[in-house]
């Protein structure tokens, strides 16, 4: 088990690191753009894990498990990365986290778990944090717009969670491989089909890279950790990552939050805590 959580936390700091990098790129680039350029150069770190890290048995119920994770992922990362774009980013990827660690522990439920008292609070706490942060009256107020993106991304990450979930330890990185065959046609498709083509400088494609890198990083991480441990608690730790994505929005661009905007990401990040126990 400790093996399974020094895998999910080091992904929580993986994808903190790429939310931002994709967040701030999506500022100055169309966001199916930064999803599609992303997904796509991710593709040099899963292919040097194939080969440092070799599956000992595939079948195709893998691979096809890794492309049904790739749909909800590449939903998930698209409208991530738009509401990370238009609102606050220690606002929104809280609200998404507290989404994507709450599905799991539902769907762990569905399929015969038992919810503790701890993780039931956890869940009421979620809900609190997402009506506190979105009703707070303030320069950076979360539209019901952002909201409901931010939702629908957190969603999307956790179909992508219970999907890994299903793979085989035997597999190991290759159910990745039929992920990204679906996120980057169909983040191709929807940039081309919602957004006006630009040519992208070379600033914003360093962030895109550098996202792409670190989302694949997590994913690698994750994926070892979900073929070996218990969906609900990888997939609550794994959602620790706003701590990351809000202290580099502060750090690095100066974002600034209000005392109850504060209370509020200070609850979603409480319910991720609580949803593990």
């Amino acid at each position: 088990m400790s093996v399974t959580l020094v895998l999910a936390v080091s992904g929580a700091v993986f994808y903190g690191l790429a939310d931002f990098s994709g967040g701030y790129a999506a500022r100055r680039l169309p966001p199916w753009l930064v999803t599609f350029v992303s997904q796509s150069i991710g593709l040099v770190a899963l292919f040097a894990g194939l080969i440092i890290f070799p599956a000992s048995r595939v079948t195709s119920g893998d691979v096809l498990w890794g492309a049904v994770a790739g749909l909800g992922g590449v939903i998930g990362i698209g409208l991530l990365y738009r509401s990370l774009a238009e609102g606050t980013m220690a606002i929104v990827s809280p609200i998404t986290a507290a989404t994507t660690a709450a599905i799991p522990v539902v769907v762990d439920l569905a399929t015969g778990a038992s919810l503790s008292a701890t993780a039931g609070i956890g869940v009421l706490v979620a809900i609190t944090a997402i009506v506190i942060i979105a009703g707070e009256r303030s320069a950076t107020r979360l539209s019901p717009r952002l909201l409901g993106m931010a939702l629908l991304a957190g969603a999307g990450f956790a179909a992508f969670f219970i999907a890994i979930a299903q793979t085989s330890e035997a597999s190991g990185f290759w159910p990745l491989l039929g992920a990204r065959a679906v996120t980057i046609p169909l983040g191709w498709m929807l940039h081309r089909s919602l957004e006006t083509p630009v040519r992208p400088d070379r600033l914003s494609l360093r962030w895109v890279a550098l996202a792409g890198m670190l989302d694949m990083g997590a994913n690698l991480l994750v994926t070892a950790a979900l073929q070996q441990g218990p969906l609900g608690i990888v997939s609550v730790l794994s959602s620790l990552y706003p701590v990351v994505t809000a202290l580099t929005a502060v750090a690095v661009i100066g974002e600034r939050l209000t005392r109850v905007q504060l209370a509020g990401v200070g609850l979603a990040m409480t319910a991720v805590v609580l949803l593990v126990a």
